[in-house]
């Protein structure tokens, strides 16, 4: 039930709405001014504004559009705030008041290039204020203040706001909140000199449907023509030709490098087509999907897994503008989860077992309009593949001790069917199994002599050479071959395994076997013929190959194969994964070798991978102690989950190949 709203004397009677202007001056080194008319929601947190549904839907003050999106309630939102200016040193007492003024929505568009957030005693008088700033780039910051006694502040600008100012300078605020007048205004200063001013004042008046009605209709679409006037007034000024700033981030300023602005290309839509194509595939899916306000979308039913949109508006935008990275990015960013109760993995199993029919075949046939080509600075090359496997094992050897088990084995175990369930094994004894029979498949005994192509941290080198082979194993981690090298000393095999930092087109000699696991997936299908070729001109007459591949099938493969996608935007620059007919082809075209023998195991993968998963979130802190933060903790939550569905489905597949000649 919603309290009633608190009253003061010297306060405005709230809800309210701020009608008055808004008046910007550039000082320097250019002159320019304008003025419009303006009007803001002036809202208690605590007492959420009571209007019909109908008009809601015209306009409406909603918290996911503030502080980051993680409120889904304004009383919600004021927790967030009480939170935030706590956590800049300021005592606040649990009676605090919290007062915001803001842009509504209009039409389901919000543009608030500046929020206010009064934190009031129970008297009226202000304890602190929350500025949150946003950029045309769709950066968000936040200044916390402690106001004077006439609402007086100053604060160091770190954010950048306007691409003809960079970073430096000092803000002087001046805040006004009574029951006649509602005032924000702000002055850039640098180095003694007033660059420029912006001031928001206006009257407060009851806001009812009445009122909200009629300033809709005399005030149409403000926050579209807010955004296009700051536009409008960004075109004149470099057309007067004021420099603009080259500056691309400040310690607390762009959006985050690793997730791509949601809605960069989406100006005219707003996501719109991605909602309704989103609503149309869950829609025969056994899940749901919940919105802030309630609203729940899909198929599934009371036990089905939820997900959770925290910021549609983010969520569509960002699908809309990069289909088959947007998702992947949304959850980086916070924009949707699996709601509470809810297994990521199992979430996205539903969507993995029907990826190919979601969507009607007539928009599936236009996705060619909206994929991107896989960067040619992902290329293999030599060059290129020392960077790509950088990217992603030289991360930390810390990081992939944190989840895996104590063989450091990453790649699908083999499981025991006979003996009883999987979560019961040893992760550790089901990773040697599959190391056991790969080195079985390519004959690896006594005096072998085993060329390993991608060492990982040496397990397999030292489970061979524990048979008595002679084992040259290469890497191009750097991070790797250290701990390798250091595992092997330490069980005395040195004289057996000798791990070499090189690529497998550089490598000589005559092996009795060749065993590679899961590295084909980095070598790119432009360089397919030359990693086979290499294995076949590195076989002896007689020798034996096993590559485990992860495999999809080759349709899907066809579908995929030029295009650009989360995996490897963020995982795995570079990679590609083949099926099985396209190295069949490629090993008879390119080689005289022949696949002899298949072992799937893909349920193996999905179980390993949701081991890893939650080996990961159990050990997080221990990982975010070696310098990651959260958004790379969602991305690997993400990525696991997002595989683990993919082999549970069937959509991805993993086997050992044996292969041999004639």
């Amino acid at each position: 039930m919603t309290a009633e709203p608190q009253v003061v004397p010297d306060l405005p009677a709230l809800p309210a709405l701020v009608i008055g202007t808004v008046r910007h001056t550039r000082f320097r080194p250019l002159r320019h001014a304008f003025t419009n008319t303006h009007y803001q929601w002036l809202v208690d947190l605590d007492t959420p504004p009571r209007l019909p549904r109908r008009l809601r839907q015209l306009s409406e003050l909603r918290a996911e559009d503030h502080l980051d999106g993680v409120a889904t309630s304004l009383p919600e939102l004021k927790t967030v705030v009480l939170d935030r200016v706590r956590a800049a040193g300021v005592a606040l007492p649990d009676s605090t008041r919290v007062l915001l003024l803001a842009h509504g929505r209009v039409l389901g568009h919000v543009f608030d290039p500046l929020s206010v957030f009064w934190c009031l005693d129970s008297a009226g008088q202000p304890l602190a204020a929350v500025l949150e700033v946003r950029n045309t780039y769709a950066g968000r910051h936040t200044y916390v203040l402690t106001p004077g006694p006439r609402g007086e502040a100053e604060v160091d600008k770190d954010f950048l706001v306007s691409p003809f100012n960079d970073t430096t300078g000092r803000y002087a605020v001046r805040l006004h909140l009574t029951r006649d007048r509602v005032t924000v205004a702000i002055r850039l200063d640098r180095d003694g000199e007033r660059l420029l001013s912006a001031t928001v004042t206006g009257r407060p008046v009851p806001l009812t449907a009445g009122t909200l009605a009629r300033t809709l209709l005399r005030h149409p679409l403000m926050p579209q023509r807010v955004s296009s006037m700051i536009r409008v007034h960004g075109i004149y000024l470099w057309a007067r030709r004021l420099p603009v700033v080259r500056e691309k981030a400040s310690p607390a300023g762009l959006v985050d490098p690793r997730i791509a602005p949601a809605g960069r290309h989406t100006l005219l839509t707003r996501g719109a087509v991605a909602r309704s194509l989103v609503r149309l595939l869950v829609g025969s899916l056994p899940v749901r999907l919940r919105l802030p306000d309630g609203t729940t979308w899909g198929a599934g039913g009371a036990d089905a897994p939820v997900l959770q949109v925290n910021r549609p508006a983010d969520l569509f935008r960002r699908l809309e503008t990069h289909p088959k990275i947007g998702l992947g990015e949304a959850y980086m960013a916070g924009d949707w989860q699996a709601a509470d109760g809810t297994d990521l993995g199992d979430l996205l199993t539903p969507f993995a077992a029907r990826v190919e029919r979601l969507l009607p075949r007539p928009i599936l046939a236009l996705r060619g309009i909206v994929e991107r080509a896989i960067p040619h600075h992902h290329r293999n090359t030599p060059e290129g593949s020392r960077a790509n496997i950088a990217a992603h094992y030289d991360l930390s050897n810390d990081l992939f001790a944190g989840f895996l088990d104590e063989t450091m084995t990453y790649s699908s175990a083999l499981f025991d069917e006979a003996a009883g369930p999987w979560s019961e094994q040893d992760l550790a004894t089901a990773q040697r199994r599959k190391i056991d029979a790969a080195l079985d498949a390519a004959g690896v005994t006594a005096g072998t002599w085993l060329l390993e192509i991608g060492t990982g941290w040496g397990e397999l080198a030292v489970r061979a050479a524990s048979r008595g082979a002679f084992v040259t194993t290469i890497t191009l981690s750097r991070e790797q071959q250290a701990l390798a090298q250091e595992r092997v000393a330490a069980l005395g095999l040195s004289d057996r395994v000798d791990v070499q930092l090189k690529d497998y087109r550089e490598v000589t000699g005559q092996f009795d076997a060749v065993v590679s696991i899961e590295m084909i997936e980095a070598v790119g299908e432009e360089f397919w013929p030359a990693y086979l070729q290499a294995i076949d001109r590195l076989l002896t007459p007689d020798g034996t190959a096993v590559v485990q591949a992860i495999l999809m099938d080759h349709h899907r493969y066809l579908a995929t194969r030029n295009s650009y996608g989360w995996i490897q935007k963020h995982i795995f620059p570079g990679g590609l994964l083949p099926s099985l007919e396209a190295l069949e082809e490629v090993a008879t075209r390119h080689t005289g070798l022949r696949v002899r023998r298949i072992h799937p195991f893909g349920a193996h993968y999905a179980h390993t991978l949701r081991r890893w998963r939650r080996t990961f979130d159990a050990n997080w802190p221990q990982i975010a102690s070696h310098g990651f933060d959260e958004v790379f903790r969602r991305q690997w939550e993400f990525y696991l989950a997002y595989c683990e569905a993919g082999f549970a489905t069937g959509y991805l597949d993993v086997a050992q190949l044996t292969f041999r000649r004639g």
